[in-house]
């Protein structure tokens, strides 16, 4: 079988997508399929993986890249038997009209959804300051509404539609598409069992992933100001990870005064997430939307108390309050940051009653989001 797989991310970039993508195209190839793999990339790099990657960069002007990124689709996935459409909807869905025409036959097409890439658009150029559910629902600018028929559109014109949460099927079958077409496959972590955290001196807070509006780390850094005037220096705070965001966070970080307990990262491999996730103590999460972030599964792996907003996919896992710690959303936007301190100190204040929460979890993830028993479905989808 040959498989073809388009993403917009891909590693060395973080991510959702950029994590899952390798994983599922090492399983294919594993099987003896043939993969090829498509993504945008800020720069090249050499090919250390046992299929190949095309790359794209991601710099290039639109009225480049564009017809480009269809030719490539159309050059590489021409022999292809599937098309796993991971991200760049709209592109993948040109170029496989225009293969399926060339080549004069039926090339199944999967297509998974992990957010709503019209709703990151506004947010991002500011055009929105909707939550994520109130997008969905609400009347736009005319750029938004177009996109957000290209993407209901793209998603109605494939052969299966794969999401990581009932909350996202719910939103997809709102774009208009069929419900019977949708299947809900969750996410899954490589079980470590790396043992119990041991608390330091020193509180140390971690959030994971791309620095985004909806991320609202402006909130989590507010939070570990009011933190480290009641205890002074005692938390820290990491931030894995890069985005448009950044430039302001570093100048109110500076502003602040924030140098000496707060790190920005910026982008960091994959493979080196486990690193950072295991010098801290709480993973938080102050997003006003996530589908089901897999990075909550990597860090209830390697046993950090998980305090996170309960929004998209996220309470799927938590289940109000069971496995992790719940953070409210103001308007459904924004968690407040004295929310934040609140339950911060809370976690920490009974220690048995968090072991307890993160023995759970852990548990709970062994059976449901085991990475290696999920990913295996997969192998029935290009079929």
């Amino acid at each position: 079988m040959k498989v073809f797989i388009t993403v917009g991310i891909f590693p060395p970039d973080i991510g959702g997508p950029a994590s899952f993508v390798p994983k599922v195209a090492q399983l294919f190839t594993d099987k003896g399929h043939e993969v090829k793999v498509l993504c945008l990339s800020n720069e090249k790099h050499e090919n250390n993986y046992s299929y190949e990657v095309i790359r794209i960069m991601r710099f290039t002007s639109k009225l480049i890249r564009w017809p480009l990124t269809i030719i490539k689709m159309v050059f590489h996935g021409y022999r292809a038997d599937v098309w796993f459409i991971n991200g760049l909807p709209m592109e993948a869905y040109i170029a496989h009209r225009v293969t399926s025409i060339l080549s004069m036959r039926k090339i199944k097409t999967l297509r998974k959804v992990v957010g709503d890439w019209a709703w990151e658009r506004g947010r991002n150029l500011k055009l929105t300051e909707d939550s994520f559910d109130d997008f969905q629902k609400n009347k736009h600018s005319l750029h938004l509404e177009i996109a957000k028929f290209s993407r209901g559109w793209t998603a109605k014109k494939v052969d299966k539609v794969i999401v990581p949460s009932e909350h996202l099927r719910g939103v997809v079958k709102n774009w208009g598409v069929d419900d019977k077409k949708i299947d809900v496959l969750y996410n899954g972590t490589k079980i470590t069992n790396e043992g119990t955290k041991r608390r330091k001196e020193e509180i140390g807070i971690i959030s994971v992933g791309r620095l985004a509006p909806w991320k609202n780390i402006d909130v989590i850094i507010e939070s570990v100001e009011i933190l480290n005037q009641e205890h002074k220096d005692k938390y820290s705070l990491t931030l894995v990870g890069d985005g448009p965001v950044r430039d302001n966070l570093e100048e109110l970080i500076k502003r602040k005064g924030l140098g000496s307990q707060i790190k920005i990262t910026g982008q960091v491999p994959s493979r080196d997430v486990p690193l950072y996730l295991n010098k801290a103590d709480i993973y938080l999460q102050a997003s006003g939307y996530e589908g089901l972030p897999h990075v909550i599964l990597e860090a209830i792996n390697h046993k950090l108390t998980i305090i996170s907003t309960p929004i998209g996919g996220t309470n799927e896992i938590l289940r109000d309050g069971e496995y992790g710690w719940g953070l409210p959303l103001v308007q459904g936007k924004k968690p407040d940051s004295e929310d934040i301190v609140r339950i911060v100190k809370q976690s920490l204040s009974n220690e048995d009653r968090g072991q307890s929460i993160k023995d759970a979890a852990f548990e709970m993830i062994n059976i449901e989001f085991n990475e290696d028993k999920n990913l295996k479905k997969y192998l029935e989808y290009i079929k």
